[in-house]
């Protein structure tokens, strides 16, 4: 894939460009035994490639009791296979207290991935992770018009800078525009005016219909009554249904 500093059009004064050291992390962190195994096996290179602070992106600050946006740092992390997603995920997001975007690269396949953080209420300088939010793996091997809208959106010149939270709520909107092309298989501008958490919220439904469907559809197959499979069938399309209006709401 392309240079990511240039893809992301990272604001020149916030460019750091420079590699994480496996130890630097593993000193920073208290890592278990299964983290320790991924990062040395799994993770292939870590790579510092932004820093936004409002000294020197000109973007404020912005702080509460719950949440303290002072720095957005952009990282990018290769390795070995997307399997091993969640871990890494989880494993860099809490080396650090600061609000993260991680560029994820595993081979021809790219994803982003943020978390929301809160201020640990009983040590004000740790951070708990309340969710975190990644996309679906994109092939940048294929040209498409979703791939090419994802990577679009992911401009930073575009995203909003009344403070860095709202910055930083810019990766979210990207994430979720493209989860919502995926689905409705168009390029679409939320027609609907959905806000960001509305948007969130009917990705979550969906995702939460898409587990139901796949456990009843198991249970379809393993089910020998007759009357018992087609209550099960019924059930299973009024779940396909609810899906296809969710769908409908995102375009």
């Amino acid at each position: 894939m392309r240079n990511l500093i240039e893809l992301l059009n990272v604001d020149k004064r916030c460019v750091v460009d420079k590699r994480i050291t496996k130890v630097a992390i593993s000193n920073n962190s208290t890592l278990n035994a299964s983290e320790k195994k991924i990062l040395k096996e799994v993770i292939n290179d870590i790579r510092w490639l932004a820093s936004y602070k409002p000294v020197n992106s000109a973007i404020p600050e912005f702080i509460t009791q719950l949440e303290s946006y002072d720095e957005i740092q952009i990282i990018s992390v290769n390795f070995s296979d997307t399997k091993y997603s969640k871990q890494v995920i989880n494993l860099i997001q809490k080396s650090m207290p600061y609000f993260l975007v991680l560029l994820l690269e595993v081979g021809n396949k790219f994803s982003v991935s943020v978390a929301k953080k809160s201020i640990n209420q009983t040590d004000k300088l740790k951070r708990t992770i309340d969710e975190v939010i990644t996309s679906t793996w994109m092939d940048t091997s294929i040209d498409t018009s979703v791939n090419n809208d994802f990577i679009k959106q992911l401009n930073t010149k575009s995203f909003h800078n009344l403070h860095l939270k709202a910055f930083y709520q810019g990766f979210i909107r990207a994430i979720q525009q493209y989860e919502a092309n995926l689905l409705t298989g168009t390029v679409g501008k939320n027609s609907k005016g959905n806000t960001l958490k509305d948007g969130g919220d009917i990705l979550k439904q969906i995702e939460s219909l898409d587990k139901e469907i796949i456990s009843l559809k198991s249970q379809i197959k393993k089910e020998t009554v007759f009357s018992n499979k087609v209550h099960l069938n019924m059930t299973l399309k009024n779940l396909e249904g609810k899906r296809e209006e969710l769908i409908e709401e995102l375009k």
